[in-house]
């Protein structure tokens, strides 16, 4: 499995498969919008490289700004080690405290995981 630039795996194949969804809903003030889309592009490589997951941004149609971060893993395992790599690992680290700088307000997280298919 490969990030963003080099993505070989099939997203449909990996969504079905995830056990573990990440939903993060996020408001971004209109003055950082762009600044908000060019970080993810460069984000969610680098959170990809853990591997056993893929990022998705979806933008509310409707209401400019508001986004839904997703993130799918296929195992839990897989999920565990993104999250120690938020915490353990210094550039991810900084990403994610540049990234609640560009929010309004504080995430809405919800973590799912699969219990049947």
């Amino acid at each position: 499995m490969k990030g963003l630039a080099g993505r070989t795996d099939s997203a449909p194949a990996l969504i079905a498969e995830a056990e573990v969804i990440l939903h993060l809903n996020v408001e971004v003030p209109r003055a950082k919008r762009a600044q908000f889309l060019d970080f993810c592009r460069r984000a969610f490589p680098i959170y990809e490289r853990i591997g056993g997951n893929r990022m998705f941004l979806y933008e509310d149609a409707a209401n400019s700004g508001h986004f839904d971060e997703v993130g799918y893993y296929r195992t839990a395992a897989d999920y565990s080690r993104s999250e120690d790599a938020i915490k353990n690992d210094p550039v991810q680290a900084g990403l994610i405290r540049e990234w609640r700088g560009l929010l309004s307000a504080p995430p809405k997280v919800s973590v799912h995981h699969k219990r049947f298919p």
